[in-house]
């Protein structure tokens, strides 16, 4: 479903990318971890085709930059700040509608589900909202798209507790179960949910192996910024 092979991307003189190389196979869950810079945001803008590197990355097949937008039919993405689109919230449902084939109504029991009213929103411009409301938009838009692939940056960083768990459960219940790729500092809100990790320093695979391995290894959690607490007590659900 995704192979990158040798994926390499510089900044100047900062190699954020160094020769990454892996395959996510379909309907497989993996969780990408490690250190702020260690690469993660790179790595799943390089996927989406949003940056240029070296290397080779496929999506179902597709060549992420060459057949961008084949590649990305099969994509629904989160990131880890809001967009600073400069348009009200009917433009980007509209958008969303006519790109993704979707409903509004599904898409607003989705946002209901995560606490936000669009219809109170419908006319204001998105910028305008908090960053909580723009983000639970943002992930109703990933979770109601019928895309086999989503993209998860920090998709949980500005949401309340209760929004945070519904986006976990409603993630646990999308069936066909999806393939997923999750960058977070988090392990211990998702690791039911993935059955591989990834863990990036310096822009390099330090770890990649199953779920049940990483948490074992309180040193690792702790080389990668995760606090051993808030890791070794979660054990994936089976």
């Amino acid at each position: 479903m995704i192979r990158v092979r040798d994926v390499a991307k510089s900044y100047g003189a900062r190699a954020a990318l160094r020769g990454v190389s892996f395959e996510v196979r379909e309907g497989e869950r993996v969780a990408l971890v490690g250190p702020n810079g260690s690469g993660k945001t790179t790595l799943l803008r390089s996927l989406l085709g949003l940056v240029d590197y070296t290397g080779q990355i496929t999506i179902a097949g597709h060549d992420a930059i060459r057949a961008h937008a084949a590649a990305q039919t099969h994509v629904a993405y989160v990131p880890q700040r809001a967009p600073a689109l400069p348009v009200p919230v009917n433009e980007i449902v509209r958008f969303w509608v006519g790109e993704r084939g979707g409903k509004s109504e599904d898409l607003g029991a989705c946002c209901a589900a995560f606490g936000l009213d669009l219809t109170s929103v419908w006319t204001q411009r998105f910028p305008a909202l908090s960053g909580g409301m723009q983000q639970k938009l943002l992930a109703a838009m990933a979770i109601a798209t019928e895309c086999p692939i989503l993209l998860l940056d920090e998709p949980t960083a500005n949401l309340d507790p209760r929004a945070r768990a519904e986006f976990f459960a409603m993630l646990g219940r999308r069936e066909p179960a999806p393939t997923l790729v999750l960058s977070s500092h988090r392990l211990d809100e998702v690791s039911h949910l993935v059955d591989r990790v990834i863990v990036l320093t310096d822009g390099e695979i330090a770890f990649d192996d199953a779920v049940d391995r990483f948490l074992a290894d309180d040193t690792l959690a702790r080389a990668v910024g995760l606090e051993a607490s808030s890791v070794l007590p979660f054990r994936r659900c089976s």
